[in-house]
């Protein structure tokens, strides 16, 4: 062989040297190429991983031509010492120097290229890289095949992702474009770790756009990758001709997703015909929402959809690209396209025309665009049988009802998710409800979410859609949305009526509805279904009357603190509540069933913020709260910092950014730190752990004593000192049998107070002497240790001898082997700490909480039974020994102790209220201490236990009041007040105003104890003048003190207000109740009822009157009624007339205190018609 046939060393020293050493040469060829006419020409074929060098033969080399190896299109070798490479549609032909029978160049030639390209592409077959691959005869191509076969059979590795590093560098070499080490990192260890089949473009949005290009196209012959997803990116112009590249050449992506990416009708109609050329692509979701490709765009694709025609074996004639694959387009997505009702027909049409589609499309989006016009076409598509899942028609102007129609037909079976809000019911109002509107809901076999908010629901529509649900037992778990539909007042009675039965609702959505005062009724119907576990009611209260909203978050709390409560979240959110939402935030401490709410945007500030506080304290539900746009300052966040370090449930707050962000204009430095606190309190929460029973058994025990003490000690008191007075009296009418029950129910009194304190004992004993279920625990951990210390041993066996079958022969000596198997069992050790961490600690402390919060439940429910029987067997013990002490004798017969005992179960609770009035009505000196209920004094305690709700609500609070508060919050709490107890006040009033009752000769001075109250700023001048009546001086003792009470300018009492049941309080009892007065040395007569009720009404009437109006006001200016102003409006006419009739009543009593107090005497009627009379003239000024 002559010296020109081979490559010398010096011409390979300079083709290292004009390539560079950084370029690694596979294979080195000399070949001869063709030139003018019949001459040829030596050049060297040189094969690097990417790309083919054609340099000449002579010392120093040049690169002639390079090609790579992406751009050729064909290899043929038709000769043995021939090979002709097809490039970019160019033929080049190259012969080997050697003899021309042998082919052993020609061939490693071939084996070298195609070797490079599937150590690029190791997943992908040969011939779908370079299409065109003859060589004959065939047997050459037997070191190929078996190449192919190595490849795809899966014994060689592809490396990290498919290979994506190295198909990445390849296209970085293809484009001319630096290759980014960072790219391949991210690529090789996060998606990697991840399992990730989705490749983001926004992981490598801060590269610039042509950097993007080699990214995408790696995905050209990748197979890991599944998902294209370029989402909200703005691409250039050559990163969507690549993506359109991929689709057309990828064998593996599934789902593309190119929702807004500034696409518009001509991307549409390219990717029609990329998807058109690719026969292999299995593509099963496309998203093209928010790009304005328009009905021109859809065109394209509909013109597709319509050609495919599959045939048997999977394989397709030219067909739609969406619809060709064996799998289907299961998701379509084209949301605000800009698309109108005749584009939505075309593509209905395609949809209608494929028979497939029914069968494998489960997603469909069309929300936002416009198909006011009629789409006929897409109701055939919804009335065909199919397989719909989720179905998007929000925002599209169509015509609900006309949709449901459809529905009926064809979706009843799998559709689970149906969004049709913002749009109308038909453009006639006064159209009737299609039968099949009702129809849909009584018969749909899966649905799971509806969302019909802003649909403007019209009433019929709404009971419509509620007894369907209810008739329909096949579904549950639904997902119900109504909010934003201005439901008003008719919505609220449909609502009302209809919501308890319908048992299949898991979430309710009714906020933004315009109920106002009509949401109290709503709620307590919601309250009676027991499947509703998430509700939300806010913003329904912003233009309600101050007066209401009472009312209404006293039904959301008695929501809340029924004992079978099922709600798990409740929103209430922008509903600019402010103090009104404090009995909430009351009821919240104990509360043992919400695990979600949200009170943002009520504006509680940080007197609401410190009721929250106090409510976490002791709350052990809650896991989720968000409470931002509330003004809460630094000192609100401090207090539910300082709460949250002794709860342990809640492991979620979102951060108050807006509240926050003014904390940090004022106070960066704590307001870091008390957020800080914050977190790390959360974070501590997440990891289980297990908390002491008992604070719940304490607090539960503090329910109990709070709302059973003083009524049992009162029941206790009258039982036996009526016992005792019996005994002295030694009457005849009661036995000693009946003596002892009363004296032993007075024993088992004093020991219910303390049942439930010695049932915690009880399990603290239980506990002590060691509990059988962390006792098992503990053994579970053991024999889970054992299990998995056997299993990590027979795992290291197995893979000794696996490797021992992969590699032979450097495992062929037993001590490697041993070697082997001692390292892999030392680092095979589990710690037996860690399994019982895991099952005692872990997993036992969510077991051990739920077993306490068991034992509390038991013991509750135990100590209430027995409280509850002894009130009740006290309240009739006491009765019966009362009357048979006044000498009155038994109202039916004697009553033994048995019979005593023994209790009628069946009386009604109407007679039972009655019994427990009489018997608690009288105080501890047998004198009656019932009065009219006053605003103004403190509440008397209840003539029957209180109730769960009532013991469990904490009281209101006077933090909205004290001193260091806003002006705001003061008058918000003020308005709050006077919503409570304006009802009631004015309800006596008509009562009360009969007649006068006499005065006593002489009195001390007189109080007055509504000064106290925080007082209304008035910005209005009263309606008409207001005058004085002049009062009578007299130098009797009753008219001492009655200008000082009356007076504007009286001094506000210093004492705090006390119950008329205190000793503390001797003139309360005197001129407080009517038994005071009876009983007093220094009164003339007893009063009648009616003069009683009369004097005492006025008094309080003049109280709260004078209250709230005797301030100084300023000028009056025009203004717009708001929620707080409009009971400013209709509370000063009352307060004119107040303050008159007050003032009459100060004249009477002067001129009554003139005459003698004379004793009751037979003339007294004579004497209280004349009164009658006089106050009757008054009431007509």
């Amino acid at each position: 062989m002559s010296g020109r046939n081979i490559i010398t060393r010096e011409l390979s020293d300079s083709i290292r040297q004009c390539l560079g050493r950084k370029v690694k040469l596979t294979l080195k060829v000399l070949v001869k190429v063709e030139t003018k006419g019949d001459k040829t020409d030596n050049r060297v074929l040189a094969f690097a991983s990417c790309r083919l060098f054609v340099l000449t033969a002579k010392v120093p080399t040049r690169v002639d031509q390079h090609f790579h190896y992406l751009d050729i299109q064909g290899v043929e070798s038709r000769k043995p010492n021939q090979l002709c490479l097809t490039v970019c549609d160019r033929v080049y032909t190259y012969y080997t120097t050697h003899e021309e029978n042998s082919s052993h160049e020609v061939d490693t030639m071939v084996l070298s290229l195609g070797t490079a390209l599937k150590n690029i592409f190791p997943a992908v077959p040969l011939t779908h890289i370079i299409r065109k691959v003859d060589i004959q005869p065939p047997k050459r191509m037997q070191q190929l095949d078996e190449l192919e076969r190595a490849t795809l059979g899966g014994t060689r590795d592809m490396g990290p992702c498919g290979g994506f590093s190295t198909q990445y560098m390849c296209m970085c070499d293809y484009h001319a474009l630096p290759y980014r080490e960072e790219v391949a990192w991210d690529v090789d260890t996060i998606y990697l770790s991840h399992d990730t089949r989705e490749l983001y473009l926004h992981d490598f949005d801060y590269l610039e756009q042509k950097d993007l290009i080699p990214i995408i196209s790696a995905l050209e012959y990748n197979t890991w990758f599944r998902k294209l997803r370029a989402s909200h990116s703005k691409l250039s112009h050559e990163a969507i001709e690549r993506i359109l590249h991929v689709v057309s050449k990828s064998l593996s992506l599934e789902e593309i997703y190119l929702d807004n990416i500034g696409a518009k009708a001509e991307f549409a109609n390219k990717l029609s015909l990329a998807l058109l050329s690719n026969s292999n692509i299995p593509l099963q979701k496309l998203d093209l929402s928010h790009n304005p490709i328009e009905d021109k765009g859809l065109s394209n694709l509909c013109g597709l959809v319509a050609k495919l025609s599959p045939v048997a074996g999977g394989a397709v004639h030219i067909s739609n690209p969406i619809g060709r694959q064996a799998k289907g387009l299961s998701h379509l997505n084209l949301s605000l396209c800009g698309l109108t009702g005749k584009g939505v027909n075309m593509l209905a049409h395609s949809l209608s025309v494929n028979k497939y589609m029914c069968q494998t499309l489960t997603f469909l989006s069309l929300a936002g665009n416009s198909l006011r016009d009629d789409v006929n076409n897409l109701y055939n598509f919804l009335a065909q049988p199919n397989t719909l899942k989720t179905l998007d028609l929000s925002a599209t102007e169509c015509a609900i009802d006309a949709v449901f129609g459809a529905l009926l037909r064809g979706c009843t079976s799998s559709l689970a998710h149906l969004n049709l809000s913002r749009n109308s019911f038909g453009s006639k109002k006064t159209r009737e409800m299609l039968p099949s509107f009702k129809q849909y809901f009584t018969s749909t076999l899966a649905l799971k979410t509806l969302t019909l908010s802003q649909c403007k629901l019209p009433a019929d529509a709404l009971k419509n859609v509620l007894l369907g649900l209810a008739c329909n037992e096949n579904i549950s778990e639904v997902d119900l949305d109504l909010s934003s539909n201005q439901l008003g007042g008719t919505g609220a009675q449909i609502l009302e009526s209809c919501i308890h039965g319908v048992r299949c609702l898991s979430a309710l959505d009714i906020s933004d509805n315009g109920l106002e005062a009509q949401l109290g009724p709503v709620v307590a119907a919601i309250s009676k279904n027991k499947s509703i576990r998430k509700l939300s009611i806010g913003r329904n209260l912003n233009n309600i009357k101050s007066k209401h909203v009472y009312h209404v978050m006293e039904s959301v709390v008695q929501m809340i603190q029924e004992e079978d409560c099922v709600l798990e979240s409740l929103s209430i959110n922008d509903s600019r509540l402010k103090t009104d939402l404090h009995n909430l935030l009351n009821a919240l401490g104990s509360n043992h069933c919400l695990q979600s709410l949200d009170i943002s945007g009520n504006y509680m500030g940080d007197s609401g913020a410190r009721l929250l506080a106090k409510a976490l304290q002791i709350n052990s539900k809650l896991q989720y709260i968000s409470y931002d746009r509330n003004n809460v300052t630094l000192q609100g966040y401090s207090d539910i910092a300082y709460a949250l370090q002794s709860n342990y449930s809640v492991k979620f707050l979102p951060f108050p950014v807006h509240d926050a962000l003014l904390c940090m204009k004022t106070a960066p430095e704590r307001t870091e730190n008390l957020m800080r606190r914050i977190q790390d309190t959360l974070y501590r929460n997440v990891s289980p752990m297990k908390y002491s029973n008992g604070q719940a058994f304490r607090l539960q025990q503090g329910f109990l004593l709070s709302s059973t003490q003083q009524q049992v000690d009162r029941l206790v008191l009258q039982t036996g000192e009526a016992v005792r007075t019996l005994r002295r009296s030694g009457s005849d009418l009661v036995g000693a049998n009946s003596l002892q029950w009363a004296e032993g129910l007075i024993t088992d009194a004093d020991s219910s107070k303390q049942l439930i304190s010695h049932l915690h004992d009880v399990v603290l004993r239980r506990d002590e002497a060691g509990n059988p279920i962390e006792t098992k625990l503990h053994q579970i951990s053991s024999d889970l240790h054992t299990v998995i210390t056997n299993y990590l041993q027979d795992t290291v066996e197995s893979m000794v001898r696996s490797a021992q079958d992969k590699c032979p022969n450097v495992l062929s000596e037993e001590k490697v082997v041993d070697d082997v198997r001692a390292a892999c069992l030392a680092k095979s050790q589990l710690s037996s700490q860690l399994v019982e961490t895991a099952i005692v600690e872990q997993a036992g402390s969510v077991i051990l909480n739920k077993v306490n919060e068991v034992n509390l439940a038991i013991a509750s429910t135990v100590s209430d039974r027995v409280i509850d029987e002894v009130v009740d067997s006290l309240s009739k013990t006491c009765k019966n020994l009362q009357n048979l002490q006044s000498g009155e004798g038994p109202r039916k017969r004697a009553s033994t102790g048995t019979e005593m005992g023994s209790r009628e179960r069946g009386s009604s609770e109407s007679s039972t209220r009655s019994e427990r009035s009489d018997t608690v009505s009288q105080g501890d000196d047998t004198t009656s201490q019932k009065s009219d209920p006053s605003p103004l004094a403190t509440p008397q305690l209840a003539s029957k236990r209180k109730s769960l709700h009532g013991r469990k609500l904490r009281p209101q609070s006077v933090v909205g009041i004290i001193s260091g508060l806003t002006d705001v919050d003061s008058s918000q709490s003020t308005r709050a007040a006077k919503s409570v107890t304006l009802p009631n006040y004015s309800k006596e009033k008509a009562e009360s105003l009969d007649s006068v009752s006499e005065l006593p000769s002489s009195c001390g001075q007189l109080q007055h104890l509504g000064k106290a109250r925080p007082r209304r700023v008035k910005t209005r001048a009263p309606t008409r003048p207001m005058g004085r009546a002049d009062l009578v001086e007299e130098d009797h003792d009753i008219s001492e003190g009655v200008d000082t009470f009356f007076r504007p300018g009286s001094s506000t009492p210093t004492t705090p207000l006390i119950s008329p049941d205190s000793e503390n309080s001797p003139r309360l009892l005197k001129y407080g109740s009517t038994s005071s007065v009876e009983s007093s040395p220094h009164t003339g007569g007893a009063r009648t009822g009616s003069e009683r009720g009369s004097i005492e009404s006025l008094t309080r009437s003049d109280s709260l009157a004078r209250s709230e109006s005797d301030v100084t006001r300023e000028s009056p200016r025009p203004r717009t009624k708001s929620r707080d102003t409009e009971e400013e409006d209709e509370m000063e006419d009352e307060d004119q007339s107040l303050d008159e009739k007050s003032r009459s009543v100060t004249s009477l009593i002067g001129r009554r205190s003139n005459e003698p107090m004379l004793k009751r005497s037979p003339d007294m009627s004579a004497r209280k018609a004349s009164t009658s009379s006089n106050i009757s003239s008054m009431d007509g000024m």
